[in-house]
């Protein structure tokens, strides 16, 4: 409407005064109506200008919420940072952790919050639960209620068992907490990190979508996506 323009062609006819005055009200109201038309359009026009702008708040705003709710209630992405859970996950990889809404379970990869010596997050395997019995030999054998645990996803030289007097009893709503690559490794082993409550428990990592080239740090998507497929021992 705001690039519409309304015309009046009054012929001025001259027969008589009345006449003349009539086509001029008619002319005056016209106008007046045009002028309140194009007042209109441009108001509707400013309005279509904030109304954009509205709206693509309304979405951002809206897209930021949902996002929110999925990186907190369904999944977050977690990098790796460090050599202590090699071979099965290297430095500079990148995780989907989802929430826990059950009890963790031995073997499972997860994130634990709980500030301890270590800085940061630590990405480390569940090897016992609450209640569990767990020694350690001078060889690094790790047994559970009277049982040697079969882990083929270690790395290990025979060395540490930490710094614990065993054997240790898991204590209740924690979980015991080990890196794969057990010689370098600083987990539930020392005193200074001890046992992960589960409330501080990110969640499960379930698989790797990315990896971190370690010259140029470029990260890119991975085929390689199965963390839990060395520590299967049923196949």
């Amino acid at each position: 409407m705001a690039d519409e323009v309304y015309t009046e062609n009054s012929e001025q006819t001259a027969e008589t005064a009345a006449n003349i005055m009539n086509i001029t009200e008619q002319s005056d109201s016209k106008a007046e109506n045009n002028r309140k038309k194009k007042k209109h359009a441009d108001d509707g026009e400013d309005y279509g200008i904030f109304g954009t702008i509205y709206d693509a708040v309304s979405v951002i705003v809206a897209s930021m919420v949902i996002i929110s709710v999925v990186f907190t209630f369904c999944f977050r992405l977690v990098g790796v940072d460090g050599p202590s859970m090699n071979n099965t996950l290297t430095n500079g990889d990148w995780l989907i952790v989802t929430p826990y809404y059950s009890e963790p379970k031995y073997k499972d990869i997860v994130i634990s919050t709980k500030k301890t010596a270590a800085e940061g997050n630590l990405v480390k395997r569940v090897i016992a639960v609450a209640g569990d019995v767990v020694d350690i030999t001078d060889e690094g054998k790790v047994i559970v209620n009277g049982k040697e645990l079969d882990e083929p996803y270690i790395i290990s030289d025979g060395r540490l068992h930490g710094d614990l007097n065993y054997p240790v009893t898991v204590p209740d709503d924690c979980v015991m907490l080990m890196g794969d690559n057990r010689p370098v490794s600083w987990d539930s082993r020392y005193s200074d990190i001890g046992f992960a409550e589960t409330e501080y428990l990110m969640g499960k990592a379930r698989f790797r979508v990315a990896v971190t080239d370690p010259l140029t740090k470029k990260i890119s998507l991975t085929g390689d996506r199965d963390i839990y497929a060395n520590s299967r021992t049923d196949n």
